[in-house]
């Protein structure tokens, strides 16, 4: 297949290029802050556990590699390396997630993800600051976003906004509370079917009203998530039904979701056994928990923060695109 016959059917060479340069600067920014790059095996005998995400199983024919997963976040074999004392570390490669398939989603996609040892959530949200505007000032000169016609400034500090504030001047109700959530949801013309658990109604808001309203105010962190839909994050000091855990919005499009670490043996073990539990009734398939993990945590996880971010999507606002489709070598 030459270029020429490639450009045709998918993404321009100058995407491919601009793409390239964009990857490396984002490992030449982590490296240029002491960051050690790691490259776990994508095949994985244990899947990441979330109730929401799908990995994709795999053997080969020869039956070497059997019931493995392809992970759907380096999250655990960086962990087990941060448990061993590997201090700072990042990850840049590919992930895979079943049932994915959208403008902004697709099964295999390029993620970004790294951990900071001793440091609270918002060190890596400067992180994310910080890299952005380095990127779009590398990529274009400018230190903003250009989506829809309009333009998005990345300041140095983005706003936090929390959740139950959200929540509160959207919808006019506490997120923790169903009933109040399905009357508020139903006020705005959306009808939640009888049956929908407090996680769906929770989920619906966030699509459906918050993700909305983030698309006109630019660069926004929401922070203060639901503990029991942060299953591996910590618990905010004094009110143990939220956690540290924030997702980092520009232009309303999803980009990063980070959290300060769980990093009590006990606790995760708890709660993880429950994430598979919840797969299982939700999915009817049972994940494994994997021993190696428990083990690492067990050894003693060290305080730490870490971040997960969509490489695809930001390469895409990066480069004034409407799609990841439009950035990515299908």
């Amino acid at each position: 297949m030459t270029w020429r016959r490639l450009a045709k059917g998918g993404i321009s060479w100058e995407t491919l290029l601009s793409r390239s340069r964009i990857l490396e600067w984002t490992r030449a920014f982590f490296r240029e802050r002491g960051f050690l790059e790691v490259d776990p095996p994508i095949a994985q005998p244990y899947p990441n556990i979330d109730p929401n995400v799908f990995p994709v199983r795999v053997s080969d024919a020869a039956g070497r590699i059997s019931d493995r997963y392809l992970h759907t976040s380096p999250e655990l074999s960086m962990k087990k390396l941060l448990a061993a004392g590997s201090g700072n570390i990042f990850f840049l490669g590919k992930v895979f997630r079943d049932r994915e398939g959208s403008p902004l989603h697709h099964p295999e996609f390029t993620m970004l993800e790294w951990y900071r040892v001793a440091e609270p959530a918002d060190s890596v949200r400067k992180d994310v600051e910080d890299l952005l505007r380095d990127l779009a000032r590398r990529t274009h000169g400018t230190e903003e976003i250009v989506r829809g016609g309009q333009r998005f400034p990345l300041p140095r500090r983005w706003e936090r906004w929390e959740l139950t504030d959200a929540f509160a001047e959207l919808l006019e109700c506490r997120f923790g509370d169903a009933e109040l959530l399905w009357t508020a949801l139903s006020r705005k013309g959306i009808r939640p079917g009888p049956d929908e658990t407090w996680e769906d109604l929770f989920f619906r808001a966030i699509l459906d009203v918050i993700e909305p309203a983030l698309a006109g105010r630019g660069a926004v962190f929401l922070t203060g998530f639901p503990a029991a839909l942060a299953g591996m994050a910590r618990r905010r000091e004094g009110k143990a039904d939220i956690s540290e855990r924030f997702e980092g919005y520009v232009a309303g499009i999803e980009l990063v979701n980070g959290y300060e670490e769980l990093t009590d043996s006990r606790e995760q073990e708890e709660r993880i056994t429950e994430l598979s539990a919840r797969h299982e009734r939700q999915t009817g398939v049972r994940l494994p928990v994997d021993p190696e993990f428990l083990d690492a945590l067990r050894a003693g996880l060290p305080p730490c923060s870490g971040a997960a971010l969509g490489m695809d999507r930001l390469v895409m606002l990066l480069l004034g695109k409407e799609t990841i489709a439009d950035v990515t070598y299908r």
